[in-house]
């Protein structure tokens, strides 16, 4: 009884970062031009988060480099992903990273990560 007491402790010991792994929210974002819907992406500090963009028109982008993520850009037959996990409070900026036409530079958007 007592090797199985410890088995079970080890089995616990070794697996439970497993069981306490989250999964990351799923948040997709549409693009077309010149915004993003959501523009505004409101997220917690520590929460795993992987957000989908999808474009209703033509080739896009996303950039955040206030929060380190790297450029992505996506078609409107490929999605771009990013998956990250927001750390510290705050409101980081983001844009669109691939030239999409004259209104480019107006196509912006937010995300905010609250405690």
């Amino acid at each position: 009884m007592r090797n199985s007491r410890r088995s079970a402790l080890l089995v616990a010991v070794l697996f439970c970062p497993m069981l306490l792994a989250q999964e990351p929210r799923k948040i997709t974002v549409m693009a077309k031009k010149f915004e993003f819907e959501p523009s505004r992406i409101e997220l917690k500090a520590g929460e795993p988060v992987e957000i989908t963009f999808q474009s209703e028109d033509t080739k896009h982008g996303f950039e955040c480099k206030e929060l380190n993520l790297a450029k992505v850009v996506f078609s409107k037959d490929t999605p771009g992903t990013v998956t990250f996990t927001p750390e510290k409070p705050g409101t980081y900026a983001f844009k669109c990273a691939k030239f999409c036409g004259l209104g480019h530079s107006k196509m912006k958007g937010e995300i905010v990560v609250t405690p």
